[in-house]
């Protein structure tokens, strides 16, 4: 009996210890489950019906952002952006990216410079004297201003710049899924003001096809190619001979008969009307 009590008190122990030592969790495997965890909840996200209209936010991620350990990442193919802070999504939101005309270069960029209020020098609305607008997508480098009239340029509050040609992050129209831009990286207001509130100067930000952060190519997309039109050549009705009289004795006493024309008169009216 003493022996059983000893061996059941070591086996008891022996469970209590290992008990504790699943309990005890290392820095690295808290890390490890959070980002699993965030995986997981952008996936679902995703999965969700008309979730490209929709944010994803993961406040969590979001309030550990600083300018040293996020970065930015936006997508043409998708017209998408994703906020990464130490690697994890913390923002999955929509962009709209520059027109056909007016292309978004691609490549990774820094912010350069940050300014709450900024108005474009290249692109807005164009005044006549009398302060009506005349042009409300005007380009300053091929317009011209008439006597007494002013150039307003396009509003981009919380600028956010990546490129010397005037190319940056600001709000927006942001009209869902397609280009619309002068180059620019449109976004929604709360995206913009989450964005310039964590970024700094030499923030990285990278303009790709694709999207590398969730796997996906960044291969151009093939333009669709329409296809060629088939021309349509209308057949050419048959022409039905004119009926010949029987040749008879009378016929050849006679005068000759009139010539009958090539084609009968209902063909003939049928073509005039068709011209």
């Amino acid at each position: 009996m003493r022996k059983l009590a000893i061996v059941m008190t070591i086996a008891l122990a022996g469970c209590q210890f290992a008990g504790k030592r699943e309990e005890t969790k290392t820095p690295a495997s808290v890390a490890a489950e959070a980002a699993k965890s965030a995986r997981e909840a952008h996936r679902e996200f995703r999965e969700r019906e008309g979730w490209r209209k929709d944010t994803y936010r993961n406040e969590e991620l979001i309030k550990q952002a600083t300018a040293k350990n996020s970065r930015v990442e936006i997508s043409i193919n998708e017209q998408r952006g994703l906020l990464l802070v130490n690697d994890k999504i913390a923002m999955d939101f929509p962009v709209a990216t520059g027109r056909p005309s007016y292309p978004t270069p691609v490549g990774d960029f820094t912010v350069l410079e940050k300014k709450p209020k900024h108005a474009s020098n290249l692109y807005g609305k164009l005044y006549n004297a009398e302060g009506k607008v005349i042009d409300s997508d005007a380009d300053t480098r091929t317009m011209v201003v008439p006597e007494g009239g002013r150039f307003a340029g396009s509003d981009m509050p919380y600028w956010m710049r990546l490129h010397g040609s005037g190319v940056g992050m600001h709000i927006g129209i942001v009209p869902g899924g397609r280009p619309a831009s002068h180059g620019c990286i449109r976004l929604r207001r709360q995206t913009a003001t989450t964005l310039y509130n964590i970024v700094g100067i030499g923030t990285p930000a990278t303009v790709t096809y694709g999207m590398p952060a969730l796997g996906t190519g960044d291969a151009k997309p093939t333009p669709q190619v329409a296809p060629r039109p088939v021309k349509i050549v209308p057949r050419p009705r048959p022409q039905v001979p004119a009926e010949q009289p029987a040749e008879t004795p009378e016929t050849k006493t006679e005068a000759p008969a009139q010539t009958q024309p090539a084609e009968p008169t209902t063909e003939t009216s049928d073509t005039t009307a068709s011209e």
